[in-house]
């Protein structure tokens, strides 16, 4: 039997920010990164103060094995809560551990939870804010992709009404086995998510569906980038700038930004 992700990163998880405590709030974002060293990019700093600027307390749980604090000097100030925690467990180790710490999220009525595998967001959160708390489904997505099969991708998501707080869902989080290989992790963890969501009978659905900007089992965030930057999607998946050989137009997406947000989204890796 495969050892639960908690087990093992718990004991090694400090909270290092003078604030340990969530004040009394309805909205919370536990926002998952990971970095080989103590500096923040201008992704993460600036995702962090467009929540709070939406009206979230934030959560970072940050997996990295460089111990020093945590340097936000890149990027604007903000109030959030940060976690340190060893690299067990990818992102959804991440929420995992930050859901365990503060229990009460579970209970809030919106709840986001994303990573800095994005880079951006060039723009407000407040149109995917309004999005997600007025749908009607209890699970929301920023995409909705039919790779693999048709699922929410985890990059960003969002709970609505505190089911967080079912036992099926409190079950799934803590616990989450620890996996060997990258396919494991989307198998049991993204698809996993999403097979428990429809046999629950969950209501899921995303911001953007695939079917706006790519075809059937392509990937909105890869293939279909600029269809959902020009629908008003705030960020493009970090793959884009790091690795533009991913697909054909990657190499356009720094001009792509700078025509559209006069940004350099290389600045922001």
């Amino acid at each position: 039997m495969s050892t639960r992700v908690l087990d093992k990163v718990l004991p090694l998880t400090v909270v290092e920010s003078s604030k340990r405590r969530l004040p009394a709030t309805d909205r919370v974002a536990v926002v998952a990164s990971y970095g080989t060293s103590s500096t923040v990019s201008l992704s993460l700093s600036w995702m962090v103060a467009r929540l709070e600027e939406a009206g979230y307390e934030v959560v970072v749980v940050r997996a990295s094995d460089d111990h020093a604090p945590l340097d936000w000097s890149r990027g604007p100030a903000n109030d959030a809560i940060v976690v340190r925690k060893p690299n067990i467990g990818y992102d959804f180790g991440s929420w995992a551990t930050g859901l365990e710490l503060f229990p009460e999220i579970r209970r809030k009525p919106y709840v986001l939870l994303t990573n800095d595998s994005l880079v951006g967001p060039f723009a407000s959160l407040a149109p995917m804010v309004e999005d997600f708390e007025t749908s009607f489904f209890d699970v929301w997505g920023g995409t909705w992709t039919s790779q693999y099969m048709q699922h929410l991708q985890s990059f960003l998501m969002g709970f609505k009404g505190g089911v967080l707080d079912d036992p099926t869902l409190r079950h799934f989080w803590q616990n989450l086995p620890e996996q060997p290989t990258k396919f494991d992790i989307i198998d049991k963890y993204e698809l996993g998510l999403s097979r428990l969501l429809y046999g629950e009978g969950y209501v899921s659905g995303a911001w953007f569906d695939y079917e706006l900007v790519v075809q059937y089992t392509q990937n909105p965030t890869i293939q279909g980038w600029k269809g959902l930057l020009e629908h008003g999607f705030p960020f493009v998946k970090r793959e884009l700038v790091t690795n533009p050989g991913i697909v054909g137009d990657a190499f356009e997406v720094p001009a792509v930004i700078e025509r559209m947000f006069g940004e350099d989204p290389r600045d922001w890796v």
